[in-house]
């Protein structure tokens, strides 16, 4: 298994979402730069960066009030809403890799307009950022069309796990490198380094991943057998009809989206707003507020993985249930999660205290993120089959 073309999936998603979620948060610190009420430059060892603060010095900033400042943090979800649900038809028929790899690529090209669109205006800022969002929203559902093709049933909640982990640890690094490169570079260069990551990835993508064990070129025989057997007809893609009145009348699959809705509301307001509510609110300089809104996520990510293994191990030793495992990582994963987050309310002006509890959250959070995509994923390609 370490070194099995299965395993090598993994990695390389891991590295992708590494990189979507890394496009997706850049924004959220550089904000604090954009805008003019924000001095970005160094305050302290200013000797060291004597050779650049004359360039930061030219690098343009904006009048965006809250409210503007709240459009084009939000303005990326307005795309990535539109291609969930087309994005997952079409990578369950055709195959995801061209689809994930497409959604990276396509948003890491627009990433590197981002300071021309900021430079014309809001109005092209905020449009750039919902085609963004229009393009990245075809990468888990292609990611879980993926798997449905690769990972057998007793491996597929730690590769699901390992690959969508790529997410928190995108965000743990790119929060405080975004701060580091704002302060010595300047917040132009953020989106010119993150674009170029993407595309990078991209090549290493399209030249290594196949849609199925079938047609990889690498695999090994016995790989490739052990895959198909234990998967069966699933591994397939469905046909073009789709089941839609008994989707819709499925109480299940409504349990299912309004909780990953719920899960959602929490982790991306506090991935997009928690740079801003940690320089307007708690007063942490750039570089500490990147490093700070990270740390939720290095939890999240360390706690989603170790949870994709203890349920297969679970599952494959019969302790419990496959249903049983699923709604008991869910319920802990929402419940510990919503506690935490209620306590940050009555943390009253403790930094400690704040922090903690949002780090909390988020890793504790870890445990049901994986989960409802698997539960999804199953009703889904069960209805479709």
């Amino acid at each position: 298994q370490c070194c099995s073309a299965r395993l090598n999936l993994a990695v390389l998603m891991f590295f992708g979402f590494s990189v979507v979620y890394g496009l997706r948060v850049n924004l959220s610190v550089a904000m604090v730069a954009m805008v003019n009420t924000t001095d970005s430059t160094p305050t302290q060892n200013k000797s060291i960066f004597k050779a650049s603060l004359s360039v930061l010095s030219q690098i343009p900033h904006y009048s965006w009030d809250t409210e503007t400042q709240g459009w084009l943090l939000g303005a990326f979800f307005f795309g990535y809403l539109c291609t969930q649900i087309p994005g997952g038809y079409l990578a369950g028929h055709y195959g995801g890799s061209l689809f994930l790899g497409l959604g990276v690529l396509g948003t890491a090209v627009l990433t590197l307009l981002t300071p021309l669109a900021a430079q014309l205006g809001s109005y092209w800022l905020f449009a750039l950022r919902a085609l963004e969002g229009f393009g990245e929203g075809v990468t888990f559902p292609a990611m879980m069309a993926m798997w449905a093709r690769w990972a057998p049933p007793l491996e597929r909640s730690r590769l699901m796990s390992l690959s969508g982990s790529g997410a928190n640890f995108g965000a743990f690094l790119a929060l405080p490198l975004t701060g580091l490169i704002c302060q010595t570079l300047g917040w132009p260069a953020v989106f010119y380094l993150c674009g170029g990551t993407g595309c990078l990835w991209a090549v290493f993508w399209f030249i290594f991943v196949s849609d199925d064990p079938r047609t990889h070129r690498r695999i090994s025989e016995e790989e490739r057998d052990y895959i198909i057997n234990s998967i069966g007809p699933q591994g397939k893609g469905h046909g073009w009809s789709v089941p839609v009145l008994p989707m819709m009348m499925s109480v299940p699959l409504w349990a299912i989206i309004v909780t990953q809705m719920c899960s959602n509301w929490a982790y991306y307001t506090l991935l997009t707003s928690l740079p801003t509510y940690m320089d307007n609110i708690l007063h942490f300089d750039l570089q500490s507020n990147g490093l700070v809104s990270a740390l939720p996520y290095l939890g999240g990510m360390i706690f989603s993985t170790l949870s994709g293994f203890a349920a297969d191990k679970l599952i494959e030793r019969r302790v419990f249930s496959v249903t049983v495992v699923r709604k008991l990582f869910t319920l802990t994963g929402m419940l510990l999660p919503a506690a935490f987050l209620v306590a940050v309310a009555y943390a009253g002006c403790s930094h400690i205290l704040t922090v903690t509890f949002l780090t909390l959250s988020t890793t504790t959070g870890g445990t049901s993120a994986l989960e409802l995509f698997k539960k999804r994923e199953t009703r889904l390609r069960g209805g479709l089959s």
